[in-house]
C-alpha cells in the first residue's frame, strides 16, 4: 500500500472515530451542550483535527443522520425484493417501528441530530446527500405500495398523502411509547406493534378495527 492510500485510510478512520465519539456524547446530552472541545478530548485528538473533517457540529449531525438512514433504506430494499406474500403495508409498518425501537438510544440520537441540524450551515454536497437520501426513501415506499395496491386505483392518486399521514402517525405512536406519555402505562412492545399495524392497515381499507 502506498503513502497516499495509507493517508486516505487514516483520514477515513479518524473521521469515523470523530463521528462515533460525537454519537456517544449525544447519547448522554442534548446537542446544544456538546462542544467540539468535548469531542476532541474524548477522541484524544486536537480540536483543529476535527475541523479538517467537519466545519461545524451541523456537519457532524448531518453525517450521523445519513449513516442512520442508510440502515432503514436497506430495510426498504429488502422489503421490495421480498415476495413471500405477506402484505406489504404490514411489512412497512413493522420495519419502521423495529428500525426506531429495536435500538431506542440510536433513535433518540437520530432525533436529536435532526432537530438540531441547521441546513444553512451545511455545504451543498451534504444538503444534496440528505435530499437524495430522503427522496430515495420516499420513492422506495411509493414503489412498494404501488406494486401491491393495484386493486385500489382511487387511492393511488393520493398515495403520497397516505405515506405522509402514516409516517406521522407512526412517529407519534413511537414517541408515546418511548416517552411513556400514555397515562404512565408500561406497554408491551409486541402487542403495541400489532395494535398500531391494525390501525394503519385499516386506513388503507385492508383491515378492520
Amino acid at each position: 500500500m502506498g503513502v497516499k492510500e495509507r493517508k486516505a485510510r487514516e483520514f477515513q478512520r479518524r473521521e469515523l472515530e470523530i463521528l462515533e465519539t460525537a454519537y456517544l456524547l449525544l447519547t448522554e446530552m442534548e446537542p446544544g451542550k456538546m462542544t467540539m472541545e468535548m469531542i476532541a478530548k474524548e477522541a484524544e485528538i486536537g480540536r483543529g483535527t476535527i475541523y479538517k473533517h467537519f466545519k461545524s457540529k451541523d456537519e457532524i449531525y448531518a453525517n450521523l443522520i445519513l449513516n442512520r438512514r442508510k440502515k432503514y433504506i436497506q430495510k426498504l430494499k429488502e422489503i421490495k425484493k421480498d415476495t413471500d406474500g405477506v402484505q406489504c403495508e404490514q411489512k412497512l409498518i413493522r420495519s419502521y417501528m423495529e428500525y426506531c425501537l429495536d435500538d431506542p438510544v440510536a433513535f433518540k440520537v437520530h432525533k436529536r441530530c435532526i432537530n438540531h441540524c441547521v441546513r444553512d450551515n451545511l455545504g451543498p454536497e451534504l444538503i444534496d446527500a440528505l435530499n437524495a437520501q430522503q427522496e430515495e426513501k420516499i420513492k422506495l415506499v411509493e414503489e412498494i405500495l404501488r406494486d401491491n395496491f393495484n386493486e385500489s386505483p382511487e387511492k393511488l392518486d393520493d398515495l403520497i398523502y397516505y405515506i405522509g399521514a402514516g409516517w406521522g402517525m407512526q412517529r407519534g405512536a413511537i414517541d408515546a411509547l418511548l416517552e411513556d406519555r400514555i397515562e404512565g402505562s408500561i406497554l408491551e412492545k409486541e402487542k403495541y406493534f400489532r395494535i398500531v399495524e391494525q390501525i394503519l392497515i385499516a386506513a388503507f381499507g385492508r383491515g378492520k378495527l
